[in-house]
């Protein structure tokens, strides 16, 4: 196991081991991190930076404003309007903005970023995706990602697995259905090589996660890991979790607040979770989830709905395994579909 507390290192100094939190954000920092923030009152140089970033947008912010209002007032002062040279002169203002704009965003990054070398932005990038669950954060992160070199990403790979795992974990249904691509071809690494890290380096996390903190789609995350990698002990084990007797003993309203995402992935994939009991021979599991999942209270939207929405998610999986649809794009539509139940059930309501 090389499963490691993330708050123990340093997020920017990730050879040293953590010695505070950063007062704002609660990154994990370390004495050089803390001297460098010394007149900050222990924060973290991204929230040091940060008031003087925001600082530098107004300004950005009012200076375009300014330079638009001006640019249009010339154009009519100067530019005579029988031709068509005034219709050009407004055209030429939509690159110079554009210029203004990706100038000024530059330079609040390197406002915000000042200080810190390429592999001191990895991290607090992934810790933000994680606390806040905003893909931009993700995508952020990538973008950096690419721009480090093999040694570079070489010296943070442990600690840079020991964020993203959990980050991935807690915001995977926010992900998009090509989240994997860039991230594999800047670590150099291959999709087997991915689900391992998942269920073999950080099997505890995973399941501690799937079972007591669990997210939507997450299980469904767990049966694909368990293909990629050939493992179905990450099946077995997450299976056997959620239908312990510490939860199946628990009162209902507790189970329904503790265990709400389990039960509504149960309901929604139950033929799946099934057919995964049926596959690993756990006749005593699936009785389990049967029972568990009568205890289960569904959205207060028409059944009819409800149904149609698993069955076109168990369609969507089932020509996955077959290769023949993406997986976001698809679900997205089914999310969608969801939403247009929802709205009808409170119209028929009202």
């Amino acid at each position: 196991m090389s499963e490691t507390a993330t708050k123990e290192l340093c997020a920017f100094h990730y050879q040293k081991t953590s010695t505070a939190q950063c007062a704002l954000c609660g990154l994990p920092i370390c004495d050089s991190e803390e001297d460098l923030s010394a007149e900050a009152k222990q924060i973290c140089s991204l929230c040091f930076n940060s008031p003087r970033a925001s600082k530098f947008r107004k300004y950005i912010q009012l200076g375009t404003m300014a330079t638009t209002i001006a640019s249009v007032i010339l154009i009519f002062l100067v530019v005579p309007s029988e031709n068509s040279y005034q219709l050009w002169a407004f055209l030429l203002l939509i690159p110079l903005m554009i210029g203004l704009l990706i100038g000024g965003n530059k330079l609040l990054t390197n406002i915000a970023y000042k200080g810190l070398y390429k592999t001191q932005m990895i991290l607090p990038l992934i810790r933000y995706f994680e606390a806040s669950g905003n893909a931009q954060f993700y995508k952020l992160f990538l973008k950096n990602l690419k721009k480090l070199s093999d040694e570079e990403i070489e010296s943070i790979r442990k600690p840079l697995y020991d964020y993203l795992i959990p980050a991935i974990l807690f915001n995977y249904s926010k992900l998009d259905e090509k989240w994997q691509e860039d991230l594999l071809k800047y670590l150099q690494i291959d999709e087997v090589t991915l689900a391992k890290l998942f269920v073999e380096d950080y099997r505890t996390l995973l399941i501690n996660i799937a079972v007591h903190d669990a997210k939507a789609d997450l299980s469904q995350f767990i049966f694909y890991l368990g293909e990629i990698s050939k493992n179905n002990d990450i099946v077995h084990i997450y299976l056997k979790e959620i239908t312990s007797d510490d939860i199946k003993n628990l009162k209902d309203e507790q189970l329904r607040k503790d265990y709400d995402k389990v039960l509504e992935d149960l309901f929604l994939y139950e033929e799946i979770f099934y057919a995964k009991c049926d596959e690993l021979n756990l006749q005593k599991e699936k009785e389990a989830l049967i029972e568990l999942l009568k205890r289960y209270e569904p959205p207060p939207v028409p059944k009819s709905g409800m149904d149609a929405i698993k069955q076109q998610r168990d369609q969507i999986l089932q020509m996955q395994r077959q290769g023949l649809v993406s997986s976001k794009e698809d679900f997205e539509l089914a999310d969608e579909e969801e939403a247009e139940v929802d709205t009808s059930s409170v119209t028929e309501e009202s």
